[in-house]
C-alpha cells in the first residue's frame, strides 16, 4: 500500500500553503518521510526536516520528564502536597498532590476557561505569572483531588512552577540542560515571555477560503505547552527515550501507568488514561503512548506503539488540520510498516 499525504488532504497542502511535516520512525529508522507547504508563507519558505514547529500540548511530556527526573534525585516525592511549594494556593488547594497535577486530577480550573472569564481572546500572552495570579484568586476547586481525571493545562503550569522553584532556574534553562541537550535536540527551546529568536520558525496559520491568518502567539505560558522543535530533533528524542539516559528504567515505567483515582479505579477520559504528559490507550491493538498539541495556527500528533518501536510524529502549521483524516493516516503508517509482526 502507498501511502502519500495527498491521499488524505486531496491538495490541501500544496508548495504555495502552510503544511506538514511527517515521519513515521522503525527501530529508530526513518522508515516514511514527508514534508508539503511552507513554513512562511509570506517570504515561501518550505517545510524541511529542521523547520521549528509550536508542539502545544505535546510539550506536557517534557514537564512529565522534567518531574519524574526530580523524584528520581529525591528532590521531590509524587505525593508532596502542590502547596509544600506553591504556598500561594493554600487556602482551597491544600489537598492536591504533585501525583495529581502529573494525571490531571486535581480539581483546578483551567486557566484559558479562566482567561475567557477574563474576556481575554484566545488567552493571548498570558504567562505563568498570570496564570498563578489567576489560580490564587480563585476559592474552590472543581472537584475532589484524586476522584476523577480532568485534562487541564493549569496542571502542567504548576509542575513547571514547581520545577523553577526547586532548581532556581527558569524551565527554559533545566529543559536545555537537562532533556534537550542530553538529547542533541540543538534546534529545540522553550518559548516563554523572553521571546526568544527562534532559528528556522515556521508561522501558524488559519485558512478562512481562500485567506490565510497568521497567528504569532497565543500564549506565553510554558509547562503546558510552547516547546518549539523539528522533526530532526523529535527523532533523536524519539531515539533516547528507549534508553535511560533521560530516565532510569525503573523510574520510566511511571509514564506507562494510568493514573490511579482515590478510590483504586483508573483515571480514564475519552483518549484513554494520562501519565506524566502522555495519553495512555490501545491503537491497531496495540499499548501506545500518544498525544495531540494544538496552539497558534499549530497542530501536532506524537504517537509511540513503543512495544513494537514504531512512532508517527507529524507537525503542521494550519489549524484547519482534519483530525480525523490524521488518526487515519497514523492506522495506515502503523500497518504498512507492522503488517508481518
Amino acid at each position: 500500500m502507498e501511502i502519500t499525504l495527498e491521499g488524505y488532504y486531496e491538495g490541501t497542502y500544496t508548495n504555495n500553503s502552510a503544511g506538514i511535516a511527517l515521519i513515521a520512525i522503525k527501530n529508530s529508522n526513518v522508515v516514511f518521510e514527508d514534508y508539503r507547504g511552507l513554513a512562511n508563507c509570506e517570504h515561501g519558505i518550505p517545510i524541511t526536516s529542521s523547520t521549528v514547529f509550536n508542539i502545544g500540548s505535546v510539550s506536557k511530556q517534557f514537564t512529565g520528564i522534567g518531574i519524574l527526573q526530580l523524584i528520581e534525585s529525591k528532590k521531590l516525592c509524587e505525593q508532596d502536597l502542590l502547596v509544600k511549594y506553591i504556598p500561594e494556593l493554600k487556602h482551597y488547594a491544600d489537598e492536591i498532590t504533585i501525583y495529581h497535577l502529573a494525571h490531571h486530577a486535581s480539581g483546578l480550573a483551567d486557566y484559558n476557561d479562566l482567561l475567557w472569564k477574563k474576556a481575554r481572546n484566545n488567552a493571548l500572552y498570558s504567562t505563568n505569572a498570570e496564570v498563578l495570579s489567576l489560580l490564587e484568586a480563585q476559592q474552590q476547586l472543581c472537584f475532589k483531588p484524586g476522584s476523577k481525571m480532568e485534562y487541564c493545562n493549569s496542571n502542567y503550569v504548576l509542575l513547571a512552577i514547581i520545577i523553577e522553584r526547586i532548581m532556581n532556574m527558569s524551565l527554559a534553562d533545566y529543559m536545555k540542560r537537562n532533556i534537550f541537550d542530553a538529547a542533541g535536540m540543538k534546534h529545540t527551546l522553550i518559548f516563554d515571555e523572553k521571546q526568544p529568536l527562534v532559528p528556522n520558525r515556521a508561522y501558524g496559520y488559519e485558512q478562512h477560503e481562500s485567506d490565510l491568518k497568521c497567528y504569532y502567539v497565543d500564549t506565553l505560558a510554558t509547562g503546558c505547552a510552547n516547546v518549539f522543535t523539528s522533526i530532526s530533533d523529535m527523532k533523536l528524542y524519539d531515539d533516547i527515550l528507549y534508553g535511560s539516559k533521560l530516565l532510569g528504567q525503573d523510574i520510566k515505567k511511571r509514564i506507562y501507568e494510568e493514573g490511579i483515582r482515590s478510590d483504586g479505579k483508573a483515571l480514564y477520559d475519552s483518549c484513554g488514561g494520562y501519565s506524566y504528559g502522555w495519553m495512555i490507550q490501545n491503537k491497531c491493538g496495540q499499548r501506545t503512548l500518544w498525544h495531540t498539541g494544538g496552539d497558534a495556527g499549530f497542530r501536532s500528533i506524537y504517537v509511540r506503539f513503543y512495544e513494537k518501536r514504531f512512532s508517527v510524529i507529524l507537525f503542521c502549521n494550519c489549524s484547519n488540520l482534519n483530525w480525523t483524516n490524521i488518526y487515519k493516516l497514523v492506522n495506515d503508517l502503523y500497518y504498512k510498516f507492522n503488517h508481518d509482526e
